[in-house]
């Protein structure tokens, strides 16, 4: 053993650790993120194994129908029952499915969209990035939910349609974000090492850059789908939300049931508490990341 060996031992000096390492370190340390991540996990639970959770089917009419005065919650029914006699436990259990899928869905597509424009506009310039930029500029200018409508109005209502609109509305948001974080990372000392040896520029981008600026996104990617929840919510609640009749989403179960909030509390509170839980726990996940990957914030 030599001398320098026998030195590292004995001062028990660590390797240096990577910054994804102690970001990940100090995430797990956070004691909000992670009962935000113990939320979100026992959510996805539930929408997973939602046909061994819920005792009926979403749809099956399990009770009589009485549409001024739904049965509330009872032993038998936790929930409740809904005006066509269906179990309000069954039917939320379920909504998890439909409601954790529209965020997933609304803010993939946003951000595939957004990283591909924020990464020509901040890896190239010139003219596309003004373009693309101005363009992002004029979405920005319209409220989120007024251009969902907008786009729900256009597209049609369904589903994948509104998946769509709520996705279009986070587009400019990531892609300003990561042309702003390219633009910082452009110019670093590694960037023009790269260059310098002659690494091709789709290369460099994709390769070298771009792994580098993500970590912002993937924080709004988080907080986006708690967006994206109280949206889809929004529009149902607009009378916007999807046209099939007893789908068991948590916004159209508000919006089905926001005339009976005087007799029928019940219908109510239970899918609007779902949407405040899992919003809360995307929300406690996304300020997690932010504050483990910022150095600013770091305590």
């Amino acid at each position: 053993m030599s001398v320098a060996e026998a030195e590292v031992q004995e001062l028990h000096l660590e390797q240096p650790s990577s910054l994804g390492r102690d970001a990940l370190e100090r995430f797990r340390h956070n004691k909000a993120a992670m009962v935000g991540v113990v939320v979100i996990l026992l959510l996805v639970l539930i929408a997973i194994f939602a046909p061994l959770i819920a005792p009926y089917e979403p749809g099956d009419q399990v009770g009589p129908l009485d549409t001024s005065n739904p049965q509330g919650p009872s032993s038998q029914h936790w929930m409740g029952l809904d005006e066509q006699g269906r179990d309000q436990f069954s039917r939320v259990v379920y909504g998890a499915r439909l409601s954790l899928l529209v965020g997933l869905v609304s803010v993939a597509f946003g951000l595939s969209i957004g990283l591909i424009l924020g990464a020509l506009a901040g890896y190239f310039g010139g003219w596309a990035e003004t373009l693309i930029m101005r363009a992002m500029d004029i979405m920005l200018s319209i409220p989120a939910l007024l251009l969902a409508i907008g786009l729900v109005t256009l597209l049609g209502r369904g589903l994948v349609q509104i998946m769509i609109a709520v996705g279009i509305t986070t587009i400019p948001i990531f892609a300003r974000l990561l042309r702003g974080s390219i633009l910082a990372q452009r110019e670093s000392d590694y960037v023009l090492a790269a260059r310098s040896l002659g690494v091709p520029g789709r290369r460099l981008l994709t390769i070298h850059i771009l792994p580098n600026a993500l970590a912002p996104l993937i924080v709004q990617a988080t907080l986006a789908m708690a967006v994206a929840i109280i949206d889809v919510a929004g529009l149902s609640f607009l009378g916007l939300g999807p046209a099939e009749p007893g789908l068991p989403e948590w916004g159209k179960m508000l919006a089905d049931n926001a005339s009976r909030l005087d007799r029928a509390t019940h219908l109510v509170i239970f899918p609007g508490a779902a949407v405040v839980i899992s919003v809360l726990g995307l929300n406690l996940i996304g300020d997690g990341l932010r504050e483990s990957i910022d150095p600013k914030l770091r305590s």
